[in-house]
């Protein structure tokens, strides 16, 4: 009744209290004035004065609380609206620090935060690098927003394969970090190649009528809750240049021994040795 009177007007809702004063007075002056007068030649007289002073009286009273009402009613109103646009603008935030915003994986950060957690059990987990075959061709030839494309369709791949207790997030431009809880590495390796022969499948065409096979190469390896993350994700990046490095679309498993992907420090090192090496050759040759 409060809520639904305060909805009215001030103008509505003084009407309803005077009116309601107005009939309580007439009421309660006649029923006393019978009971200790009688009726007499002044009973009418009174009871217009019990309809006339609450009518005076309420009228402006009711009308200004009537307005202070319907003002703070509009106020809270308007501060539940502007609540509710605050929760959606922090829900929006927090999909926006947590979740890729074109892919709708995991984002970058939030991916290695929850890894930090759940890799901590004892179980087996498996962890693999993703990493797409020739990006860069797709975005020079068909264009960024293509490229953008497949990457949704990647993504699109990862969720119908993966189990919904698995975290797959988008950790680079074009590379995904995928994080299989209780699973083995031969596990592991089947996921891989179910995952490279669902993408190497799919229908992608980046124009009408003409399909584009994309392919990707996997890394993968072993986790343990003793082990660096440096460690498990070197482990990860050197079996996935080995699959690279073997013609890419193909999944390779970390195992010891394994040649790791050249820093580019280390590259430049290596040829500014070999340069110096032969330096002293074509000296010779001279």
């Amino acid at each position: 009744m409060k809520s639904s009177l305060s909805s009215l007007s001030p103008i509505r809702q003084t009407a309803i209290l005077s009116a309601i004063a107005a009939l309580l007075s007439v009421t309660f002056t006649g029923a006393a004035y019978l009971i200790f007068f009688g009726m007499d030649n002044r009973f009418w007289s009174a009871m217009n004065m019990a309809l006339l002073i609450p009518w005076t009286i309420t009228i402006p009273l009711s009308f200004h609380q009537a307005k202070q009402r319907f003002k703070l009613v509009g106020l809270a109103n308007r501060l539940a609206e502007a609540q509710s646009r605050l929760r959606d603008a922090n829900r929006a935030l927090e999909r926006r620090a947590n979740f890729d915003g074109l892919t709708g994986l995991l984002s970058r950060d939030s991916f290695f935060d929850q890894l930090e957690l759940m890799r901590m059990d004892d179980k087996a987990n498996v962890l693999m690098i993703v990493d797409v075959d020739h990006f860069k061709s797709i975005n020079d030839n068909f264009g960024h927003p293509v490229g953008d494309q497949a990457l949704i369709s990647l993504g699109k791949v990862f969720r119908k394969t993966l189990r919904a207790t698995d975290l797959v997030g988008r950790i680079g431009g074009e590379e995904f970090g995928i994080f299989l809880r209780d699973t083995s590495l031969p596990e592991g390796q089947v996921i891989g190649e179910i995952i490279r022969h669902e993408i190497e499948n799919m229908i992608f065409e980046p124009y009408a009528n003409m399909r584009h096979v994309i392919t990707v190469s996997i890394g993968v390896t072993d986790v343990a809750g003793h082990h660096r993350r440096a460690a498990i994700m070197g482990n990860a990046d050197t079996a996935l240049f080995t699959a690279k490095r073997r013609g890419r679309n193909q999944v390779v498993v970390f195992e010891p021994g394994m040649r790791a992907k050249p820093r580019p420090t280390q590259e430049k090192a290596q040829s500014f040795q070999m340069a110096m090496m032969q330096f002293p050759l074509m000296q010779n040759l001279k």
